[in-house]
């Protein structure tokens, strides 16, 4: 029971890290922008639920299914470090609700139609995560599955507690600080960008490693 109880503690916190919740808490707060507090609660919770079943998708279905498509994940990871530069880009310039489609005015939307694409996935469900979580998936009867599950059931909760805790405090946060740290984001975001693209390279092109 030890090792698993350990076991389990290892990997929520690596994919804590992995999703890294936290720091998105700038983005979250400039999407729901136009958002009320209960829509934005509303929201956080989605986001939780929805980075939930996106690990637990690519934990039992991920490496069967791009086998079947013949996608890997390389291909995988520069797909979703385009998407997460084309963000980083919109923040940069101040136009992150443009790209995500969200007006500024959002009387009458629904916070499940409110980007959860690609706040959920890829920047906190993505290419790491999904990785990490394929590649620890494997079990062999009912006892493995609690450090298959729990693990994912743990960081999806801290995703909406995280959020939840950032809709009461965002309204503590002035409006020209948050255009800084989202402009500051902008260009961290744009590193991880260019580091998972490069990263997914070099599992596509095995030649650039001695590069």
């Amino acid at each position: 029971m030890l090792t698993i109880t350990a076991l389990i503690l290892k990997k929520t916190i690596t994919l804590f890290a992995l999703v890294g919740p936290v720091t998105m808490v700038p983005i979250f707060l400039a999407i729901s922008e136009g958002l009320d507090r209960p829509q934005r609660l509303r929201f956080a919770r989605t986001i939780g639920l929805s980075v939930t079943v996106a690990l637990l998708v690519a934990t039992f279905l991920g490496m069967p299914l791009l086998g079947i498509l013949g996608v890997s994940l390389g291909a995988m990871k520069v797909g979703g470090g385009i998407i997460v530069l084309l963000l980083a880009i919109a923040m940069v310039l101040g136009q992150e609700t443009s790209f995500k489609g969200l007006p500024r005015s959002s009387d009458g939307m629904e916070p499940g139609e409110v980007s959860i694409v690609p706040l959920a996935v890829p920047l906190l469900a993505g290419p790491a995560a999904f990785s990490y979580v394929m590649g620890n998936g494997e079990w062999h009867g009912y006892a493995d599955l609690a450090h298959v599950l729990l693990p994912i059931l743990f960081v999806g909760a801290a995703c909406w507690i995280t959020f939840r805790i950032a809709c009461h405090q965002g309204a503590m946060i002035r409006r020209s600080t948050l255009d800084i740290v989202e402009r500051v984001g902008g260009f961290i975001l744009a590193a991880m960008a260019v580091e998972m693209i490069a990263g997914g390279l070099r599992s596509l092109f095995p030649v650039l490693l001695g590069a």
